[in-house]
């Protein structure tokens, strides 16, 4: 029997004494990669803190990882999960060489306090490599675009090779070009061990690589399943609270119509 990557069972969360997250049940199985969608304030972030270890579910709410039945220390498990998002770019921000941001993964620190060794450096440089940023690698963090910002703690999040890697809005703030150039990346590195989890409220950010979709509503989970059965007019449309329509193209989906309500329609 395949063993799950993640395993979620009656978690709630409370946030500043606010229930922000409400009975959730799910799996992630290792060959699969999720998109989780919603609208803003739906609980995406929150879900994915959940995922990360971040925060804890409480009333007997639990969460397992990589097909350990016991309760794992974190030290254990945050090696093998990797995690992107606008957010963590702003607060990197420290002004050393891209080379070094990536490096810095090893160690799970922003910036470096360790001596790094050649064969440390060498795994960073591979992976801008493979990643396409190799150009950066003697070039300031904050002196990069901020799409090259981005793939680089890309890099920075996949310097441990993670089983798993959790991407919570990638692509905010990324210019039309840029945005494409990162999934493309994303796309590449779907060829790899490491499964993803893509956290998004734009549908055309799903890639063909992604197996599973999440939809998370008011704090809970309003549906999930199979892309193919999750990426329809009815169910995205009962998800976002919005008539719309899809059309897929070349393996992508894209809303080519919708309605939103009026403050007194039912």
């Amino acid at each position: 029997m395949e063993s799950p990557l993640v395993q979620i069972r009656n978690a709630v969360v409370y946030l500043n004494g606010y229930k922000v997250l409400s009975s959730i049940d799910w799996t992630m199985l290792s060959q699969e990669n999720w998109a989780i969608v919603g609208n803003n304030g739906a609980g995406k972030t929150t879900f994915m803190k959940l995922v990360f270890g971040e925060l804890i579910p409480v009333h007997g709410g639990n969460v397992r990882w990589f097909g350990r039945p016991e309760l794992t220390p974190m030290d254990q498990i945050r090696p093998k999960i990797g995690f992107v998002s606008a957010e963590y770019q702003e607060n990197y921000r420290y002004n050393i060489l891209g080379w070094e941001v990536v490096a810095s993964g090893l160690f799970s620190s922003i910036g470096i306090y360790e001596k790094i060794s050649r064969s440390q450096k060498q795994t960073a440089l591979e992976w801008m490599d493979f990643l396409g940023i190799a150009r950066l690698a003697q070039t300031g963090f904050r002196k990069m675009s901020y799409g090259e910002a981005r793939r680089t703690l890309l890099a920075r999040a996949l310097v441990n090779r993670p089983a798993l890697l959790i991407l919570d809005e990638p692509c905010t703030g990324l210019d039309i070009p840029t945005k494409e150039v990162f999934l493309q990346t994303l796309e590449k590195l779907s060829a790899t061990r490491t499964r993803m989890i893509y956290v998004t409220h734009h549908i055309d950010e799903i890639l063909p690589f992604i197996t599973h979709l999440l939809y998370l509503k008011n704090g809970t989970i309003y549906d999930q399943g199979a892309k193919e059965n999750m990426l329809t007019d009815t169910v995205l449309s009962g998800a976002l609270d919005c008539p719309i329509t899809l059309k897929k193209n070349e393996g992508r989906y894209w809303i080519t119509g919708s309605r939103p309500k009026t403050p007194n329609q039912p």
